[in-house]
């Protein structure tokens, strides 16, 4: 480096410490990359399991309470088949579709849901202010 003036001294030593460093980094990034492949690996199945009771959890506890706001049962409407022979709140022959929350008949009280009966549901249901237990579809308390 005799002879050479201190700017290109200077220039040799920035760029030797430049490579020093992205050597470095080649190194450190593969010794990353090898730690993550060293990591233990999760299954198709883990994952489907674990997502599947996640579904059933957030199902669980989205059902678990229902509310409704005040609304009136419409006059003459009671839970029966409608001319689809499906359960549902039916006044003069049609289903009440717009409807959610209790009524009944000569049977008890009912959960509907936009107008047919959710034999399905189970949980709370909090209806004009009451709070019902409803167990697959029907009022139990």
């Amino acid at each position: 480096m005799k002879g050479l003036s201190k700017e290109v001294k200077s220039a040799i030593i920035i760029g030797i410490v430049i490579v020093l460093l992205l050597v470095l980094g080649i190194i450190y990034g593969q010794r990353e990359k090898s730690e993550v492949a060293d990591a233990p690996t999760t299954t198709v199945a883990a994952v489907e399991e674990t997502t599947a009771e996640a579904t059933t959890a957030a199902a669980t506890t989205a059902a678990a309470t229902t509310t409704s706001a005040n609304v009136t049962v419409p006059a003459g409407a009671t839970v029966a088949k409608d001319a689809n022979g499906q359960w549902a709140l039916v006044q003069n022959g049609n289903a009440v579709t717009g409807f959610t929350g209790i009524a009944d008949n000569n049977l008890g009280k009912w959960y509907i849901e936009n107008g047919m009966v959710n034999f399905d549901f189970s949980g709370k249901v909090v209806f004009n202010g009451v709070t019902y237990d409803i167990e697959n579809g029907k009022v139990v308390s």
